[in-house]
């Protein structure tokens, strides 16, 4: 008897052991929800002039939309059905958030590719490439970067390299005296804030200043200042650890480049007639030659 509880008992630590040695499940893959479901969900900014707004009449539109209609387009050839296409607002504070709780399914919303980020999410192939700069009302006296010193700046609430570009440069006294930094929301709030007064300045990448300064009531009111603080190359927001979705959306990116579509849509939005006139750095044209390797 007690042979046969001691058998018992090591049967049981045994069984135990192999549990807790399991490789764990995983969920399915984007795709595999995709299919299931029929439907994507997308993440896309509400007054990112151009990547990602809604207009007078309640209509999405921008380049990321123009990327994302083309995204739905494939993965309809890919599945052989209908995808159901659903958006979803996001701000600077909610964009890793929802993706990372699989809320969303894909940001496509002006995004800095950072380390930090890469702990909690994936991020596709750059797409875009700018720079911070800064944004102030005509006539300012703030000329450059240095020149926020004892001003009071907006910066995104969740734009962590902005923040953190501000407190490096307040710690090794080329702010000084330090500037006071404000968060908002999102860049709309930041660009209120700097018409109300509550900012001397807005700080966060050219092309979304451009954005803000095109949509403003009067545009000659307002002038972007200074020189590239830091480089930012964005890409969409994926899932961690989900290589089939984001092999998926690379080469989709990458046929877009490849084709001269997407040079066609960057056009649309930032070209001489575009909603606003951004043209395309050799910095940015040399890195989209990089991601058109060989096959």
């Amino acid at each position: 008897m007690k042979h046969m509880k001691r058998l018992g008992l090591v049967c049981f630590w045994g069984l135990i052991c192999c549990l807790l040695a399991a490789p764990p499940v995983f969920a399915e893959t984007v795709l595999e929800k995709i299919d299931r479901t029929g439907s994507i969900t997308m993440g896309y900014r509400e007054g990112g002039v151009p990547f990602g707004y809604i207009n007078d009449k309640g209509e999405w539109g921008g380049f990321d939309m123009d990327l994302g209609d083309i995204l739905v387009q494939k993965l309809e050839e890919k599945l052989g059905k209908k995808i159901k296409y659903n958006k979803t607002p996001i701000n600077p504070k909610t964009r890793i958030v929802l993706v990372a709780n699989r809320t969303v399914d894909i940001v496509m919303g002006a995004t800095t590719i950072t380390m930090a980020r890469e702990e909690v999410v994936d991020f596709s192939l750059p797409y875009f490439l700018t720079g911070t700069k800064v944004l102030v009302p005509k006539g300012s006296s703030i000329r450059s970067f240095k020149d926020l010193a004892g001003k009071r700046v907006g910066a995104g609430n969740g734009c962590t390299p902005h923040i953190k570009a501000l407190n490096n440069a307040i710690a090794d006294k080329r702010i000084d005296p330090a500037c006071e930094i404000v968060l908002f929301e999102d860049h709309l709030k930041g660009f209120l804030g700097l018409q109300q007064g509550k900012v001397d300045a807005y700080f966060t990448d050219e092309s979304m200043l451009a954005g803000m300064v095109a949509k403003a009531r009067n545009p000659q009111d307002w002038e972007i200042v200074g020189s590239f603080v830091t480089y930012e190359p964005y890409g969409f927001i994926l899932p961690k650890d989900d290589s089939d979705w984001r092999d998926f959306v690379n080469a989709t990116l990458i046929g877009l480049i490849r084709s001269g579509e997407f040079e066609k849509i960057y056009e649309k939005w930032f070209g001489p007639r575009g909603v606003v006139v951004y043209p395309m750095s050799e910095e940015y044209k040399n890195m989209l030659n990089v991601l058109t390797f060989p096959e």
